[in-house]
């Protein structure tokens, strides 16, 4: 824009320009790498300039997620998504819940059953001992197991259910029959981690013959 005063021609210059602010710094679960990485969320804003200085700011135009490895952008909804490490926790965390819940079906624990949940639970979580299931067992009429199986269905594999379900077979049928109650929570955990009832029916009664043979 050119203005002119006594005679003197003035020039000034106006536009807009997009700045980007960085909003919050993490770790996410990158699918460029298929591993937990750094990110930043980023606001990008639109600004009034005045000789190229942004002096106003006017509308946000977009936010993003910018993974600080690979640069790759994303919706900011795939934070929502866990990371690897707080996959490994929450599986952890389910596998205790799990197998607490079977060993306490019929409402007595015997050693057989404690051996079997400390060697499952201990593939899951290192450090896992007697006190810790104790602990466990003793929390079971709190926990709403439903509710964790549902933090990690969607991110288990097929494999990845089976695993878990048939550890806690192994735990049920340590000292033989599992029984009715037993066969129940079982069938609680298969439903909660989205598995049908055959599938279920088919990883329990490998784990009984396993146990009997």
């Amino acid at each position: 824009m050119v203005t002119r005063g006594n005679g003197v021609a003035v020039i000034v210059v106006w536009g807009w320009r997009v700045r980007h602010k960085t909003l919050s710094e993490g770790t996410f679960f990158s699918p460029a790498t298929g591993q937990d990485g750094p990110y930043r969320l980023v606001e990008a804003r639109r600004w009034f300039t005045l000789f190229w200085i942004p002096l106003i700011p006017l509308k946000v135009v977009g936010t993003f997620v910018e993974c600080r490895v690979t640069k790759n952008l994303y919706d900011p909804k795939i934070l929502e998504s866990p990371t690897n490490a707080q996959l490994v926790d929450d599986l952890a965390a389910a596998a205790r819940e799990v197998v607490a819940a079977v060993a306490s079906a019929d409402g007595a624990v015997t050693a057989r059953q404690r051996k079997a949940a400390l060697e499952v639970v201990g593939s899951y979580s290192e450090g896992y001992d007697r006190d810790s299931l104790r602990a466990d067992i003793g929390r079971v009429p709190e926990v709403d197991l439903s509710e964790r199986l549902g933090t990690i269905a969607g991110s288990l594999t097929e494999q990845g259910k089976e695993r878990l379900l048939d550890g806690a077979a192994r735990v049920l049928v340590a000292d033989g029959d599992p029984g009715e109650r037993g066969r129940e929570v079982l069938d609680e955990v298969g439903a909660g981690l989205g598995m049908s009832a055959a599938h279920v029916r088919g990883v329990v009664d490998t784990a009984v013959s396993a146990a009997a043979s």
